[in-house]
């Protein structure tokens, strides 16, 4: 029996089934659910302690996703509940503590209105750290004030700050004396008052990867590593032309001691309208923090980071290694 008659079709026929096969993969790999793309942020929330801050005594003032540093630690007794307005201060004195990264002169600015009536107060009497940092005369309206904090007042760390009005009895009960809105730090002694209205300091969007910084200081983002995570990939521009940041990228405190090396490089305001950079992570997981921090060096300028996000092996939006600045 000839036998090559019925295997001459053979052929064909697994052409037509490796097809078939192929389809099928095909469908089922884009009707597949892809993995979700690497975690930006961690358990914890962001924070940003600011090089200049300013205090807004009001509830919600800043972004309520994120931690704003440093917080004053108020005396017990001394001070009301944050209301709509502001923080009444209590008493012939109030005073709280403050953490500072870096200590030295500040010119301090003060937004408040003392309590109407017979016995409001008409002086306000500042003092750090036992120095005494000069007094105002405080009106019956809403008003900012000027102070000079000298050299040698303020230190890295904690910080004791007491207003005293030295017209209220000291013996009398400590009902309401100031109400605070607003309290500025700043290192520019020629800053007008009209600085305590800037916007927010920070403003997040971490799922679209946007981010903008108004003022010099420090942003801390939570970031999760696992084995999708190839680099961190940042987009950004200093729209005024003017400043610089650092980007950290290091093992967060939770994770107890380790032995991966921070990784660091720079992103510097120059000529072009978008600058990048891409910090490579192979092999690192587990919880760590992005450290941004910002050098602005002029009042309007601006950090805008358009674009970050943890990105693949093999994700089609790398750039070549050659082409990215070197860590320093």
């Amino acid at each position: 029996m000839d036998y090559r008659r019925l295997l001459r079709p053979l052929p064909l026929a697994l052409i037509f089934l490796f097809v078939a096969v192929a389809i099928a993969d095909l469908v089922q790999t884009l009707t597949e659910e892809p993995p979700p793309p690497p975690e930006i942020q961690g358990s914890t929330s962001p924070r940003f302690r600011a090089g200049e801050p300013v205090i807004d005594f009001r509830p919600g003032g800043e972004d309520p996703e994120l931690e704003m540093l440093p917080v004053p630690e108020l005396a017990r007794g001394r001070w009301s509940v944050p209301k709509s307005q502001g923080i009444w201060a209590k008493g012939a004195a109030a005073d709280f503590q403050l953490d500072f990264e870096t200590g030295g002169y500040r010119m301090v600015i003060l937004e408040c209105r003392p309590a109407s009536g017979k016995g409001r107060v008409r002086g306000l009497r500042l003092t750090v750290n036992g120095i005494d940092c000069g007094a105002v005369d405080i009106v019956s309206e809403w008003m900012r004030y000027r102070l000079i904090v000298p050299e040698g007042a303020i230190r890295p760390g904690a910080n004791h700050v007491v207003f005293t009005f030295p017209d209220r009895d000291q013996t009398e009960r400590p009902g309401r004396s100031l109400l605070i809105r607003k309290l500025g730090w700043f290192f520019d002694d020629t800053a007008g008052v009209e600085v305590l209205d800037d916007a927010r300091s920070v403003s997040l969007d971490l799922d679209a990867g946007r981010v903008t910084i108004r003022r010099s200081g420090t942003l801390e983002i939570p970031i999760v590593l696992d084995d999708r995570s190839d680099a961190l990939q940042m987009r950004y521009r200093f729209p005024s032309g003017a400043g610089r940041a650092d980007v950290v990228v290091e093992q967060s405190e939770d994770e107890g001691v380790g032995h991966d090396k921070a990784m660091k490089t720079a992103m510097t305001a120059d000529d072009r309208s978008v600058g990048r950079i891409r910090i490579p992570l192979h092999g690192r997981r587990g919880a760590y923090v992005v450290r941004i921090r910002a050098d602005l060096g002029t009042p309007d300028s601006q950090l805008l980071i358009t674009s970050l996000r943890l990105v693949e092996e093999g994700d089609p939006s790398r750039r070549p290694r050659a082409a990215n600045p070197s860590p320093h």
